[in-house]
């Protein structure tokens, strides 16, 4: 066994300026959402599982297009995504303390929690797209 460490596939300089900006897109995008659909009861009650449940199949085209964007080889995706989220997570715990009225009606725990599970859900999904390089 190598005492060597292997690596997963890096993002270049550019592939990760474009994942970072999609993160920080999507997160501001998600803010407004979250202020959006607050006042319509979606972190009450069920209205909070179907907001959950919405976010899976919501996420997957921001997945795909930091593939795109980025140009991310099959199985560079995991990685795409994991940094796009950071930079939306990043800007999550900046807006809480700083900028809380971004989240409008909702409240602070609300909007962190929700935009945290977006986050995970996109990780998830970076690592189910992603692929083995071929050849």
């Amino acid at each position: 066994m190598s005492a060597a460490v292997r690596r997963g596939p890096g993002l270049n300089l550019r592939q990760s300026l474009i994942a970072i900006a999609m993160g920080a897109a999507l997160w501001f995008l998600g803010a407004l959402i979250i202020g959006w659909i607050a006042p319509l009861g979606a972190f009450d009650g069920f209205g909070r599982v179907l907001t959950y449940a919405l976010l899976i199949p919501g996420t997957l085209p921001f997945v795909l297009l930091v593939k795109i964007l980025a140009g991310l080889r099959d199985d560079q995706v995991f990685a795409g995504a994991a940094v796009a989220t950071g930079a939306a997570i990043a800007l999550d715990g900046l807006a809480i303390p700083y900028f809380p009225g971004v989240y409008g009606g909702a409240t602070l725990a609300d909007a962190g929690a929700v935009i945290l599970w977006g986050g995970a859900v996109a990780i998830a999904l970076g690592a189910l797209l992603n692929r083995p390089q071929s050849g």
